[in-house]
């Protein structure tokens, strides 16, 4: 048994490493195809020729990696759907059109479905669902959605996972990683951006997705915070007894999608209100909100509620974040861009020395840019947060990954209201959330909370402090104290040195080739063509060194130049 276990596994491992490439394969050539050959190439991909499918391959566009990017599947379509809060990383004009992508998949036969919840549920499932619909409400990548009748008459929805998508997914995940590490490696600069911690976030993200039992959790906990306001918002209740990790049976709600409710007749201030109040609740109180709250997840109910799908996908503040983002908010009404750009630097992932004044500079041209009336009304939060970002990730601060996802929200939000209920003020509706947060950061039980944790800080400090400054000092006397000091330029000249000690002795060696070839015409015995062969060897050497110092000099001209000017 010690033999065959190590056989079987290294056998199902090869096979997944064959689907792997097969995949691989197959996403190379739609890449190619839709003008994104600079992600593959110079990878060797047995089978297939990616060089030569670059040279032809088109140029870029948006519209074109949105193409690509549905035609690869449920992975690449939630990573774009990833992407598209990333405004650190696109450009706008690709995040726009990110934010379009849609899953476009055929149905999968109502067997298979039966199947899964056979696997799922045992047999008796049946025993326990009256009717069970063939044809289904939804249909996307992950997921298929059927309506059904319970024997007690509740009408409910089954959520059920699509067969092998999970493992799908995984291969298609490794294939991501290895792009992502031949990207690093192909353009360093790309390290700024952290693709590598960008997969993570993402692989953690859709496999939360793909965990029903999780996605039900999520439901509950929003269903909780509403407790209090059942006049505001219904979240469909999770028939518990039906639901596995692949399986989501919930209540089914009768409603208008929300993009539909003004032809439906019903009173759009009052709708645009409560999903304004919805998703603020969500951000600034509860610190804990629907990730994709876009119009396709939202109803409008027969009496007036609205109703929430979909809670795959949840985004989480602290209570510190929350009180940075309220900041922001209440200093774009005060049209103060001094404290917008002071959080915006402060809660950046900073690489490396940021230019603050430049993050100012940024700030105030893009308020010019989206704020162009005398009313705050007539400011796009959205988009000028969403490009703020951008500008100071390309100055080397990154915004966090848990505030990108708010980013989205809010964009999505403001959004909505704006092209669907421009009844609504997103920036006035967020008024007595800025109260309130005024009101308890000065309250005197907030002021005697900080004094104490202050108190407790520097307590804890002052007890540290004779350890550490002992410790410190015995690390001085024992010499075990180093000092780094990193200097680019510094760097640069000595990697330029570096080269011009390489070219000499390049140099030196052709010339000890060619002076030792000459020596050999006087030493061999055997002159063919009037040569002797030791000396043909020598000056074959020395003109092929010779040459190869010409090439770097060549390469490097105009590129390895010291601080001060010279080759």
């Amino acid at each position: 048994m010690r033999f065959v276990r190590p056989v079987v596994e290294t056998m199902a491992d090869l096979r997944a490493r064959l689907r792997d490439l097969s995949r691989l394969q197959e996403v190379a050539t739609v890449l190619i195809r839709h003008g994104l050959g600079m992600l593959v190439a110079g990878i060797d991909i047995p089978g297939l020729n990616t060089e030569a499918l670059v040279s032809r391959s088109f140029q870029s566009t948006p519209e074109r990696l949105v193409a690509a990017i549905e035609e690869l599947g449920p992975t690449f379509v939630k990573l774009g759907q990833v992407m598209s809060t990333r405004p650190d990383i696109l450009p706008p004009e690709y995040i726009a059109a990110l934010e379009q992508l849609q899953d476009h998949v055929a149905p999968v036969p109502f067997s298979e479905v039966q199947a899964t919840l056979d696997d799922e549920l045992g047999p008796a499932w049946r025993d326990r669902v009256a009717i069970l619909h063939e044809t289904p409400l939804a249909t996307a990548s992950v997921a298929q959605v059927h309506r059904g009748t319970l024997p007690d008459g509740r009408d409910i929805v089954f959520k059920v996972q699509r067969r092998g998508i999970a493992r799908q997914i995984l291969a298609d995940i490794h294939i991501l990683e290895f792009l992502a590490r031949r990207a690093l490696h192909e353009y360093p600069e790309a390290r700024a951006f952290d693709p590598i911690g960008v997969l993570e976030e993402f692989e953690r993200s859709i496999f939360s997705e793909l965990d029903f039992e999780e996605e039900a959790d999520n439901a509950r906990r929003i269903a909780r915070n509403f407790a209090d306001k059942p006049h505001l918002v219904h979240i469909p209740e999770i028939v518990g007894e039906l639901s596995t990790r692949r399986v989501l049976c919930m209540e089914y709600l009768e409603g208008t999608r929300i993009r539909d409710a003004r032809a439906a007749g019903f009173d759009m201030v009052a709708v645009g209100r409560k999903y304004l109040e919805v998703s603020y609740d969500m951000l600034f109180e509860h610190g804990f909100f629907h990730g994709d709250l876009h119009p396709g997840n939202v109803l409008v109910l027969p009496d007036g509620r609205l109703g929430l799908l979909d809670f795959g996908m949840v985004g989480r503040l602290t209570q510190e974040m929350r009180e940075n983002v309220i900041q922001v908010i209440f200093a774009l009404q005060r049209g103060d861009y001094r404290t917008v750009a002071r959080i915006f630097y402060d809660v950046a992932i900073k690489e490396e020395r940021v230019d603050y004044r430049a993050v100012e500079r940024d700030t105030v041209a893009l308020m010019d840019k989206y704020w162009a009336g005398s009313s705050i009304r007539e400011l796009r939060m959205g988009p000028y947060v969403v490009e703020l970002a951008s500008r100071a990730a390309r100055r080397g601060a990154r915004i966090p990954s848990a505030y990108t996802m708010f980013f989205k929200a809010i964009v999505t939000s403001e959004g909505l209201a704006k092209s669907l209920i421009e009844e609504v003020d997103p920036i006035q509706a967020a008024e007595p959330y800025i109260r309130r947060f005024l009101r308890q950061q000065l309250s005197e039980e907030r002021l005697r909370q900080e004094l104490l944790y202050t108190a407790l800080t520097m307590g804890s400090l002052a007890r540290r402090l004779p350890g550490s400054v002992s410790q410190f000092l015995d690390d001085v006397e024992a010499q075990r104290v180093r000092i780094q000091v990193q200097d680019p330029d510094l760097q640069r000249a000595l990697a330029a040195a570096d080269r011009r000690t390489n070219r000499a002795v390049l140099a030196a060696l052709g010339i000890g080739a060619f002076a030792c070839g000459t020596l050999a015409l006087f030493a061999s015995p055997f002159h063919p063509w009037g040569v002797p062969v030791i000396s043909l060897v020598f000056y074959l050497v020395g003109g092929l060194l010779a040459g190869l110092s010409f090439l770097m000099v060549l390469r490097n001209r105009g590129v390895a130049r010291d601080p001060s000017g010279r080759t």
